[in-house]
């Protein structure tokens, strides 16, 4: 039994270990849950295709806005106005008569002017390849001109800049003019101005708006499924854990009920009722499961009780009856240093305790007596009593049931036996494990 006794210390103390990395995982499994809250909700499967149909959104209208620029690229623009309006906000023509001088008596003309015009683009994109065309009062010839080519038609004057002029970045101007030969004054009048605009799409707000929100919504996927992969990682590591848990407890059980071939499978089903109690109760699974876990535990102490007093055929004597009641304390002080799971201490140590303080070892009353041996208790006395023992033959449901009833308040929780009661009349108690 020393033997016994110190190799189940060595493998709770295994298990202990097993178990407090277990739960280091679970709380990392739980941030890794909120954060893939963060994201869209639901499996990975919608959320893989919220994201695609999310990033695809985003590239279709980088490439409706690339198609939009390129067009616009493209597209020859027009623009009317007079040379002389210099308040004219937009891309305009403005020119002024500079100079201006009499021919000598012999010269073909009688007047000389000197014309120069300005092209102004105050707009926020280049502009080229433009060309315009200004009308002027009356007849006139061209002597010489400056930053293009010029063409007479009639009364209008056709400019087509070169390669210099033709092109005027946003905030800037160019200037062209002629010399010109008339016989009378000439007054520059309206002109027409066709252009088109270097519609650059990385100048558009719009683009980086949505190069932004791109690769943001990119990279928030890229983390997404990374913690997703390192979430299916733990989640696999601590079902692992979780199973070696828990055949290690089951493994305990079975050396525990091994001591009295009566009570075998009694620890399993007590853990089994426990649990049906807690989850009625409102705990969540993880809470039942350590219910479970606590309750497949709660008579360890008897490794630590001779066997001539469990299986003692016959009717136990007080100082065996007191020798017996140690297993409670025996439990506690194997387990006490079992800080991986919550309550599993106290389920060895305060399971017999009875809700009118009249139980052992540590005679506690009401709620001074933790829940978790409050839950046992019940479960482990219905078991209890339907079970065969040694010294006696098995009890029926409806007699245990009953007596569960009459003892509520004295030596049961009167808050967890009508639990237990609406689990029997609903069939789910007794079970055969």
């Amino acid at each position: 039994e020393k033997y016994i006794l110190s190799s189940l210390k060595h493998r709770l103390s295994d298990c202990h270990r097993r178990l407090t990395a277990s739960v280091e995982n679970g709380v990392r499994l739980n941030y890794n849950q909120r954060m893939l809250k963060t994201g869209f909700s639901g499996d990975r499967k919608t959320v893989r295709i919220r994201y695609t149909i999310l990033i695809a959104i985003y590239l279709i209208l980088l490439g409706a806005l690339f198609i939009y620029y390129t067009d616009l690229s493209h597209k020859t623009f027009e623009r009317r106005g007079s040379v002389m309006d210099l308040s004219d906000p937009g891309v305009s023509v403005e020119g002024t008569r500079s100079k201006e001088w009499r021919e000598g008596p012999t010269a073909p003309f009688a007047k000389g002017m000197e014309y120069d015009f300005t092209i102004t683009n105050p707009e926020k994109n280049e502009i080229y390849d433009w060309r315009t065309e200004i009308q002027f009062s009356s007849e006139f010839e061209i002597d010489s001109a400056w930053n293009g080519s010029y063409e007479k038609v009639d009364h209008t004057l056709v400019i087509v800049p070169d390669e210099v002029t033709s092109i005027v970045d946003p905030g800037k101007e160019k200037t062209f003019g002629l010399v010109m030969l008339a016989d009378e004054e000439q007054t520059a009048g309206d002109y027409r101005l066709l252009y088109k605009v270097n519609a650059r799409m990385t100048g558009s707000p719009l683009f980086w708006l949505l190069i932004v929100a791109l690769v943001f919504t990119a990279a928030t996927f890229l983390a997404d499924e990374l913690n997703y992969m390192r979430y299916e990682n733990l989640r696999k590591k601590q079902e692992e854990i979780s199973g070696i848990l828990q055949e290690s407890f089951e493994t305990f059980a079975h050396i525990i009920d091994a001591k009295d071939p009566y009570t075998e499978g009694h620890s399993l089903r007590v853990a089994y009722y426990a649990k049906l109690i807690a989850a009625e109760m409102g705990y969540d699974e993880d809470e039942q499961e350590r219910v479970y876990q606590i309750g497949m535990l709660h008579d360890i102490g008897k490794i630590g009780v001779t066997d001539l007093i469990l299986q003692k055929p016959g009717k136990l004597d007080n100082a065996e009856y007191s020798l017996i009641q140690t297993h409670v304390d025996i439990g506690g002080e194997i387990l006490k240093d079992f800080n991986g799971l919550k309550g599993i201490s106290e389920g060895a140590k305060y399971h017999h305790e009875r809700w009118d303080g009249k139980g052992y070892s540590s005679h506690l009353a009401g709620k001074d007596i933790p829940e978790i041996a409050r839950i046992i208790c019940v479960a482990d006395s219905y078991d209890a009593m339907t079970s065969p023992r040694v010294y006696r033959g098995a009890m029926s449901g409806d007699f245990a049931r009953q007596e569960l009833i009459n003892c509520s308040g004295t030596q049961f929780d009167p808050e967890i036996v009508p639990v237990m009661v609406k689990l029997i009349d609903l069939g789910k108690v007794p079970v055969e494990l």
